[in-house]
């Protein structure tokens, strides 16, 4: 795929019924396996029967004996989890019909749906964004014919569509229109240019590792090309004073656009906040949709701007203390891993967030606090920076991806190696850096898919990247094994509306869970399930190896398994986050009990313990 311009009309601007009707597949397989794990349909009788040992019947009693819907749905080991499967939903009313609907189905069941009227109007909007966006990209998709694994890892971290497969909005992305998803959207494969401000020193805050609370003006150049530079500096030496004192920052266009232009009128008029422009560097969306990966200089740092839309459920803004905070974290992280001799061996990479800026206006500018989190920036290390001659780098969501051709990406690699000596690798690359920063450190990391990314030589897991640390890092200071960062604190504000977001913990559960949902509950829960269904790798067979390399691990490290009671890694259930009660229920963020997936299976690794 040639990344192009934004700013184009292309055959790809239309959706196809057929698209449009394996869209709605997925969105209703998931928004009902949310729903019924997540017992979210109290008015509805729920029945469940066994077909066969893999997977079960159930059936949603709507309106009794006028509408019900039936469904079969596998039965994951790990969390207990029933999976729908996928054009198995029948709608059953005066007739019996296939349902490729969503929006069909939450009118449907609507009046039995917790929450409040506008939380649940919010969650259709989701859903119906999360269905328009998907269909567009397998409609792309489908016409790229493109195998990620052909593809360098800035294309294959733009171009993955399978993600979040336990999500119901799992591409919401709730602010940008059909024509915004097309241009900014990271599957369509358009460059993006940012454009770029520079700001007085009153109104951002900036931090980085090298320079403390001043900008690097090293990453600045380095994320600029060189007439630009010149060009930029040039317009901002003939607009103000000191054009040293300013602060630079990336803006992307969707947000200047839509965001910023607009409410910087005043800042802009007196020359406190000056428009520089855009520079020739092209960058491609990662899955994430707001961070940037730079292919003009593909060693140059990669951007995660804020962007004032919603995806999956959150807010895609940049909290201006997280911002601050990401060099602070990034640097704490890189010192506990080079005096950590295990942490080492794994050859895990932490992709450095050197340097974040944040701006913050007076209220007489910002009466309505539109701007707040809208203006910011992080700067981050790229995976190419680190790799050996004979290394690539490989999303961690292609492991669970299907081409367009429905092939799964990783098939020629299970093949060259084998399914059980990749898995093992697999495992010793991704699962044990994670938990020894845990058990070992005291520190849980946020490492789901997309803040992972695997190491290999030819298909054969070497080691891991880990990212996005300036919210995705969670701790107890007492229970640390290392010095406490000296972080900028969460403003009551933000922890009032984002109760969820923080660093600093007290609970040794909260702790574990957080590290233990994103690592166990999506990125081997998923990886266990594919293996079992398109390699015919049994997912039991998948745990219990993780279990023997858990074992083996403890038995050969006394702080990890000091670690393991302080945390409780092994109770027999965990916490697992509702994603659908989320927006029905925002006050509801605890989640539900589900059984560890390390624990009850024969040669688990709890009687080593005792």
């Amino acid at each position: 795929m040639t990344p192009c311009e934004p700013s184009y009309a292309r055959a790809h601007d239309q959706i196809d019924l057929g698209a449009w009707a394996a869209a709605g597949r997925r969105v209703v397989s998931q928004l009902l396996t949310a729903l019924v794990n997540e017992s979210l349909t109290p008015y509805c009788a729920v029945s469940i029967e066994p077909v066969n040992s893999r997977e079960v019947e159930v059936v949603l009693d709507v309106l009794p004996g006028a509408l019900l819907y039936r469904m079969r749905a596998r039965r994951a080991l790990a969390y207990d989890r029933l999976l729908v499967i996928e054009d198995s939903v029948r709608r059953i009313s005066d007739t019996e019909q296939n349902l490729p609907d969503p929006i069909r189905l939450l009118t449907d069941l609507f009046p039995a749906l917790p929450g409040t009227r506008e939380a649940r109007t919010q969650f259709v909007e989701e859903i119906l964004r999360t269905w328009s966006n998907h269909a567009q990209s397998l409609c792309f998709g489908a016409a790229s014919g493109a195998k990620l694994l052909a593809l360098p890892f800035e294309e294959a971290e733009s171009a993955l569509t399978d993600g979040h497969r336990l999500h119901p909005c799992f591409k919401s992305r709730v602010g940008f229109s059909p024509s915004d998803n097309l241009a900014y959207g990271p599957e369509f494969a358009n460059a993006v240019r940012p454009v770029w401000l520079a700001v007085h020193p009153e109104l951002v805050a900036s931090r980085a590792i090298r320079t403390g609370q001043d900008q690097d003006h090293a990453i600045i150049a380095a994320s600029i090309d060189e007439a630009s530079r010149r060009e930029f500096a040039a317009v901002l030496t003939s607009m103000v004073d000191e054009p040293s004192a300013y602060h630079w920052l990336p803006v992307h266009p969707w947000q200047w656009e839509r965001i910023v232009e607009a409410g910087t009128v005043a800042p802009r008029a007196d020359s406190r906040i000056v428009l520089l422009g855009r520079s020739q560097r092209r960058y491609l969306p990662q899955q994430s949709i707001r961070t940037l990966s730079d292919i003009t200089e593909r060693h140059a740092p990669s951007l995660k701007l804020a962007l004032s839309i919603r995806n999956t459920s959150t807010a895609r803004t940049l909290a201006r203390h997280t911002v601050l905070n990401a060099p602070i974290v990034s640097e704490w992280l890189r010192n506990i891993a080079f005096s950590d001799s295990f942490l080492s061996k794994t050859g895990a990479i932490f992709l450095m967030e050197h340097m974040g800026s944040a701006v913050a206006l007076p209220r007489d500018d910002d009466p309505a606090r539109g701007l707040t989190g809208a203006l910011a920036a992080i700067w981050r290390d790229p995976i190419g920076i680190f790799l050996a001659d004979d290394e690539e780098a490989a999303p961690f969501s292609v492991l669970t991806h299907l081409d367009h051709d429905g092939r799964p990406a990783i098939e020629n690699w299970i093949r060259r190696h084998g399914a059980q000596a990749w898995t093992s690798a697999l495992l010793r690359a991704a699962m044990l850096p994670v938990v020894h920063l845990l058990l070992a450190r005291g520190v849980a990391l946020e490492s789901h898919q997309q803040n992972m990314i695997l190491v290999h030589r030819e298909g054969w897991p070497v080691r891991v990247a880990l990212k996005d640390f300036h919210d995705g890092v969670r701790f107890i200071p007492s229970k640390l094994d290392a010095p406490r960062p000296n972080l900028a604190p969460t403003p009551v504000e933000h922890a009032r509306v984002n109760r969820n977001s923080y660093v600093e913990a007290s609970d040794p559960e909260d702790v574990r869970d957080f590290m233990f949902d994103a690592l166990f509950g999506v990125n081997l829960a998923e990886l266990a399930l594919f293996l079992d269904r398109h390699f015919d790798f049994d997912e039991q067979r998948f745990w219990l190896l993780a279990i023997d390399m858990l074992r083996k691990y403890l038995s050969e490290n006394d702080s990890a398994r000091a670690g393991v009671k302080t945390f409780r890694f092994l109770d027999p259930s965990v916490a697992v986050e509702d994603l659908a009660r989320r927006r029905l229920e925002p006050d509801a963020t605890s989640g539900r009990r589900a059984r560890n997936p390390l624990v009850g299976l024969n040669g688990d690794i709890v009687g080593m313990l005792s």
